[in-house]
């Protein structure tokens, strides 16, 4: 792989610290933009400056891993993550966040190739679907997802909707539900051209896949979708825009 990648690790242990400058300053293609002790400085560095990748700790004095994760993500949404910790308790939480990989310590180089590896493929994988739209002047028809480890092109005639629980995002297919990285406006302003709708502040949904409106007692209504038992909420701030769109 040829893609070269900013990276940045955050760890408040010196040793551990020290220990992944040693196995990343040896990988080409790789640079490695900053380090820090003190999460509160990596943050305001991070905040300012985009990067492809961050190696991070959990517990640290001042602020905890996972809220520096979030604040990152919310900014820059594409970030590779990898946590490095010696506590397991995050270990779900980390997944759900779309974290590349979880190391727990004491780790061997072993695991800090393995997580670099996936961090590359992901960003050759984003970088690749840039290139392809920049080249020929269109949008591609698909957005990333996120199975487990594995990075997933899901066409946008296979989404049903999008959903926003605790703040992260899945995206619903017929058969399947896949973690996004974005935030809901992003989806909303990619796909509001596509038949996609705001049709509530924690819903998108792909209008095509829309088999009929139920009326509730509060004016609003819910949204049945074809082929599948899920029900979209419509917000009665939405109700004039969807009657317009459909005259009813």
């Amino acid at each position: 792989m040829d893609v070269s990648m900013k990276i940045v690790i955050v760890d408040n242990e010196k040793n551990a610290l020290n220990y992944m400058v040693d196995i990343i300053k040896d990988y080409d293609n790789i640079s490695l933009e900053k380090v820090f002790l003190d999460p509160i400085e990596a943050l305001v560095y991070l905040l300012k400056n985009p990067i492809d990748a961050l190696f991070l700790d959990i517990e640290m004095p001042s602020i905890n891993g996972m809220y520096l994760a979030e604040q990152v993500l919310n900014v820059y949404p594409n970030t590779k993550i990898c946590f490095v910790t010696a506590f397991n308790d995050f270990a779900v939480k980390a997944f759900e966040m779309n974290a590349v990989d979880y190391i727990l310590k004491p780790f061997q180089k072993e695991r800090i190739d393995s997580a670099l590896y996936k961090m590359r493929l992901q960003n050759e994988i984003h970088n690749s679907v840039e290139r392809l739209s920049n080249e020929y002047k269109y949008e591609l028809d698909i957005i990333c997802g996120f199975d487990d480890e594995d990075v997933v092109l899901i066409p946008f005639y296979d989404i049903y909707y999008f959903e926003v629980v605790n703040r992260l995002i899945y995206i619903h297919t017929k058969d399947k539900i896949y973690r996004g990285n974005k935030t809901l406006c992003f989806y909303e302003d990619k796909l509001k051209k596509r038949n996609f709708f705001r049709a509530h502040k924690c819903y998108i949904v792909n209008l095509e896949k829309v088999s009929k409106f139920k009326p509730r007692i509060n004016y609003t209504y819910d949204m049945f979708l074809k082929d599948s038992n899920d029900v979209v909420p419509l917000s009665r701030g939405k109700v004039k825009e969807l009657k317009e769109f459909f005259d009813f």
